[in-house]
């Protein structure tokens, strides 16, 4: 007959067994990549590495190879302890400064769910649903991100690297949120 802790130790273990075979497969992609190819209506499980940039008119996850696509990125994390660090990251320079304003580009890795864009509504005649995507609402209220994830773990956050073609400079703040490519 077992013991109490080791009925409790066992069904820990089955337990964690059945979770790890109820978990859907989780793809490392490049966000490039991501954007381009999770079709409309559609969503899986990533791990995804990118520049986070946060300010007044949202939050985004953008990559220097596709810098003209930005992803809308929303949080649902189980602690806030990972996101503490992340906004500390963000906000370092406005509070050596003492200002407001959009914050400082951040490398994260992120792990969540990836949405591709918006499916058209079933009940929408056949034209529109056919050139749909050309005008498809974004995720975010500005109507700039086509794609969106919602993160539920940060696994890193760090300061960009100088040199790093989507670190700010004096004379542009966030060089990766523009209309064209991002040179290396």
């Amino acid at each position: 007959m077992l013991s109490k802790r080791g009925a409790i130790v066992a069904l820990t273990f089955a337990f964690a067994g059945f979770l790890r075979a109820q978990s859907p497969t989780v793809s490392e992609s490049s966000l490039c990549d991501l954007q381009s190819t999770v079709p409309a209506g559609e969503h899986r499980p990533v791990r995804v590495e990118g520049v986070y940039l946060a300010g007044s008119q949202g939050e985004y996850l953008v990559d220097p190879n596709c810098s003209y696509r930005g992803t809308w990125v929303e949080f649902a994390l189980p602690s806030q302890q990972s996101m503490a660090h992340l906004n500390k990251l963000v906000d370092e320079t406005k509070n050596r400064l003492h200002v407001s304003g959009d914050g400082d580009p951040v490398l994260v890795v992120f792990t969540g769910q990836f949405y591709g864009p918006r499916a058209p509504d079933p009940s929408l005649p056949e034209e529109i649903r056919r050139v749909y995507r050309l005008f498809a609402p974004g995720w975010d209220p500005a109507n700039n991100a086509k794609t969106k994830i919602v993160v539920d773990s940060i696994e890193s956050a760090k300061r960009l690297p100088r040199g790093h073609p989507c670190a700010s400079t004096k004379e542009v703040h966030w060089p990766c949120w523009q209309t064209a490519p991002a040179s290396p």
